[in-house]
């Protein structure tokens, strides 16, 4: 009997696991974003141009600022790069800077993130990504295809224990809306609605963000935000 019944949960983990994959290589298609395999992606956004590359391997993600100097009114070009969300440098008119540990992580974690929700739902094939499927979730009338994803320590970035919700839409399995949770920066819970943004051969999309209360159960997002009790923090747009 016991081992019917491992024989019977092995199975249904299986169906389980196939079934998430097909949401996410739907969702990849409907977005266009096998695209990102074909050439770099260039976009700005809060005064920073960025370029996400996954043509090559170990794909990179870079953020450029240029400024001028206050006195000499010389340019300067600070450069980010983020190899496989892992390795970080930053140059400065192309020398390279020795930066602390601490200050490593933080510029790191900043460009990965950025670069982690243009992509999505790109990154959820990533290896780090630990993906399961969740029962359907009703928002706003509507119900969606809903995944949980979590990250394994390695090549997961320093926000490797961070946890999120997709809601995808049933018919199209466009990435509707999503919420997470995080750790850095004294950490906080967030629930963000998805606007499509076709772009050249791909589909992004733009997010009006809203914060709960720390600690708020990831599952409970849907509802709350019916019900008007998320604070609407940003509106998060691209170009």
């Amino acid at each position: 009997m016991n081992r019917l019944f491992t024989l019977f949960f092995l199975i249904l983990l299986s169906s389980c696991r196939e079934e998430a994959e097909r949401i996410i290589e739907s969702s990849i298609e409907y977005h266009r974003f096998e695209n990102f395999y074909k050439e770099p992606v260039e976009f700005k956004f809060r005064e920073s141009t960025y370029i996400i590359d996954r043509t090559r391997s170990p794909y990179l993600y870079t953020k450029k600022i240029q400024r001028k100097d206050s006195i000499t009114g010389q340019p300067i070009i600070q450069i980010d790069s983020l190899w496989n969300s892992t390795d970080f440098k930053r140059s400065i008119n192309g020398k390279t800077l020795k930066l602390s540990e601490e200050d490593e992580a933080r510029f790191s974690n900043s460009l990965n993130s950025v670069a982690y929700f243009y992509q999505l739902p790109l990154p959820l094939k990533d290896d780090a990504a630990i993906i399961t499927l969740l029962k359907n979730t009703f928002i706003e009338g509507k119900e969606y295809l809903t995944l949980k994803a979590s990250f394994s320590e390695d090549n997961g970035g320093t926000d490797h224990e961070d946890t999120y919700r997709y809601y995808f839409d049933t018919s199209t399995y466009a990435l509707s809306y999503l919420s997470y949770d995080f750790h850095i920066n004294d950490g906080g819970v967030r629930f963000r609605k998805a606007y499509q943004r076709p772009q050249g051969n791909f589909i992004f999309l733009d997010y009006d963000n809203y914060k709960a209360p720390k600690a708020t159960p990831l599952d409970s997002l849907p509802l709350l935000f019916e019900e008007g009790r998320l604070e609407l923090l940003s509106k998060i747009i691209s170009e």
